[in-house]
């Protein structure tokens, strides 16, 4: 008998740039005193093109009749290649005499890894992740150590789909990402595979406006560094993973994602924690909650200006999501003011935190700049307008900000007689 357990040659190898396959073996002890070394009823099947195609899920008994004995079989996953499929092969039944070693091979005979037993009439089960496709396994006896084709005798095995995939699936790239999770609910998902990715869409549910959005991994497996990405419709990035995620394994992950676009994705994969992506897989819970914005949504632009006739208007609230200065396209807040013959309106603005520094522009009603104030951090910014003329006309203001903890403002206008 030979003592101790190693792995012979574990390699995997990627399927033409298409199959990313990844794998676990687990050792099993016990064996079987069977020692009958006839050839099999699947022979000749000594060679990939022999192959003897077999089921899933059903037990075969077969042999290896003497050292020189090769047994090929050909089998395939339940899915094709748009998901991840774990299989798993177990053999069983070892006779004492037989070292047990297995090798995989994709359908071009590609060899992408192989394992063995570390003694005599010891037990193997193997599994390994993949997109759907089909497979050889070939089953020789060796010598535990190095060398193949160095013992012979029977086995059992069973080849079946562990279908540990989620019910999103498929949805490993942006044009198949799942779009029936709601916001709010909670989507149980599952990286079969380090190199599986999981796709998401989500819709804006105010068309064209700046919202908020919540986004949080819970119940992350152990063995899982969980990593977001966020990408527009155009498949653009607007937030890398290597900026957001977490460097814990197991560890929860939560992002606020601020967008415009009417459509986004949310990509779930596992990176290593440090820099890598696709580098750890298991389970997780995703749920996205949109956070909305303040009830004058759409209000971005002259067209949407949110309308002031009405004095005093009292303290008006309001939210600045995104970074809006030097016209980059940020949450800017438009107002359109309303301005009497022979008055004046004045105007207030106060961030609610301190470390937040409100700006505005004052434009007449032809849209040409009037003129401007910038605050600082923590400031309560003014302004006021008079009308001298003999008709009635209205201005806008264009808000903006650079953030601090939030943009959250209140804005209060009154009139007076003009100056």
């Amino acid at each position: 008998m030979k003592k101790g357990m190693k792995m012979y040659g574990a390699v995997i190898v990627a399927l033409l740039m298409l199959l990313a396959t990844s794998c676990e073996a687990i050792l099993d002890t016990g064996g079987s005193n069977d020692t009958s070394n006839t050839p099999d009823i699947y022979e000749d099947n000594d060679a990939r093109g022999d192959a003897y195609t077999i089921e899933q899920g059903k037990a075969y008994n077969a042999t290896i009749s003497d050292v020189d004995d090769d047994d090929w079989f050909f089998f395939g996953t339940a899915h094709s290649s748009d998901t991840y499929d774990k299989m798993q092969i177990k053999v069983t039944n070892v006779s004492a005499e037989l070292c047990i070693r297995l090798e995989l091979y994709s359908s071009s005979g590609q060899s992408l890894a192989n394992y063995g037993a570390s003694t005599d009439g010891q037990t193997v089960t193997y599994t390994f992740a993949t997109p759907g496709n089909s497979f050889y396994v070939r089953f020789s006896g060796w010598d535990g150590i190095v060398l193949d084709n160095r013992s012979s005798g029977s086995y059992s095995f069973t080849i079946s789909n562990l279908y540990a995939n989620d019910a999103y699936a498929p949805n490993h790239k942006l044009a198949t990402a799942n779009s029936s999770v709601a916001f709010d609910q909670v989507a149980k998902g599952v990286l079969v595979s380090q190199y599986e990715d999981d796709w998401f869409k989500f819709t804006n549910p105010t068309s064209d406006s700046w919202n908020s959005y919540t986004i949080s991994l819970t119940n992350v497996g152990e063995n899982l560094y969980g990593a977001f990405s966020f990408y527009a419709e155009s498949a653009v990035e607007l937030k890398s993973f290597k900026d957001i995620s977490s460097k814990t394994k197991g560890a929860d992950v939560t992002y606020t994602l601020v967008s415009k676009e009417n459509v986004f994705y949310v990509r779930v994969s596992g990176w290593d924690g440090v820099i890598l992506d696709h580098r750890s897989s298991g389970e997780y819970d995703l749920k996205v909650i949109c956070n909305g914005n303040d009830s004058n949504e759409p209000d971005d632009t002259f067209e949407q200006a949110r309308v002031i006739d009405s004095f005093p208007s009292g303290d008006l609230s309001g939210t600045i999501l995104s970074e809006a200065a030097n016209d980059n396209g940020g949450d800017y807040e438009f107002f359109k003011v309303s301005l009497a013959v022979g008055k004046k309106v004045a105007w207030s603005i106060a961030p609610e935190k301190a470390n937040t520094e409100l700006h505005f522009h004052v434009y007449d009603q032809g849209k040409e700049l009037q003129g401007s104030v910038d605050g600082n951090d923590g400031q309560t910014i003014t302004g006021s307008l008079n009308n001298s003329g003999t008709t009635a006309t209205f201005f806008y203001i264009k808000l903006g900000a650079f953030l601090g903890d939030n943009g959250n403002y209140t804005i209060s206008f009154t009139e007076t007689d003009a100056d």
